[in-house]
C-alpha cells in the first residue's frame, strides 16, 4: 500500500474518550464467546476491511521551467483505482483477497492472461464488479462472505470436527452497510451460525 501526501477533503472521526473502556468490553464480549460456545479454535474468528488501491498516480505536481504559467500533468483527469477486501483469521491465516472493480462486464477486471493471474485464481483470489464504484456494496460483501468467508469456516470445521452449525465470528468495523439492517438478516438468514461483532466507531 502505498501512502502518499492528500490534501484534507473532511475532519477525522474523532477517537471516543473512553475507546479504551469500549476496547475492552468488546474484548470481553469475544473472550465470553469463546468460552460459552465451547469454541476453542481461533480459526473461528475473522476480522475484515477494505481498502483503496490506486493504480495510477493522480499527482498535480511535476518538474517544469520556473515563471511557467501553464503546466500540463498526464492523468490529471484520471482517477484509476479499486477496493481491496482483506482478511484475517484469529489464528493467523490469510484469506484470499476480493477486488472490487468498477464496471459490468469481464473487461473491467485484470484479463485473464495478465501477468500472476494464475497464481491468484489457485490462492483462490476474487474478482468483483460494481457497475456505479469501485467501492464495496452491499452485493460485493455478500459474494465476499459466500466466496470466501464461508468456505474458510467450513474447511476449518470439517479439520476440527465441529458441527456444520459451529457458531463462528466475523469482526467488522462500523461501516453502514455492515450495520445496514438488510445485511445483518442477510447473515441470519443465508449463515445462522455467523455472529457479527463490531468494533466500536472511532477506534481502528
Amino acid at each position: 500500500l502505498k501512502w502518499v501526501i492528500r490534501s484534507s477533503t473532511r475532519a477525522a472521526q474523532k477517537t471516543p474518550s473512553n475507546a479504551e473502556e469500549q476496547i475492552y468490553e468488546l474484548f470481553l464480549r469475544l473472550a465470553f464467546w469463546f468460552r460459552d460456545t465451547d469454541t476453542r479454535h481461533p480459526s473461528l474468528m475473522i476480522n475484515f476491511d477494505q481498502t483503496q488501491v490506486i493504480m495510477a498516480d493522480t499527482s498535480a505536481n511535476t518538474f517544469d521551467v520556473e515563471g511557467s504559467r501553464q503546466v500540463s500533468v498526464l492523468g490529471k483527469e484520471e482517477k484509476r483505482a479499486f477496493t481491496a477486501v482483506v482478511g484475517v483469521s484469529a489464528s493467523g491465516d490469510v484469506l484470499p483477497t476480493q477486488f472490487v472493480f468498477k464496471g459490468a462486464t469481464e473487461r473491467s477486471a485484470p484479463s485473464s492472461t495478465a501477468r500472476g493471474r494464475d497464481e491468484a485464481n489457485n490462492l483462490g483470489f476474487l474478482y468483483s464488479l460494481n457497475p456505479l464504484t469501485y467501492w464495496s456494496d452491499f452485493s460485493t460483501m455478500e459474494l465476499y462472505f459466500a466466496k470466501i468467508i464461508v468456505p474458510y469456516f467450513s474447511r476449518q470445521k470439517q479439520l476440527l470436527g465441529y458441527p456444520d452449525d459451529q457458531e463462528c465470528i466475523v469482526l467488522l468495523d462500523c461501516w453502514s452497510v455492515h450495520r445496514s439492517k438488510a445485511f445483518r438478516a442477510l447473515i441470519r438468514r443465508r449463515w445462522p451460525w455467523i455472529q457479527l461483532r463490531f468494533i466500536p466507531g472511532g477506534t481502528t
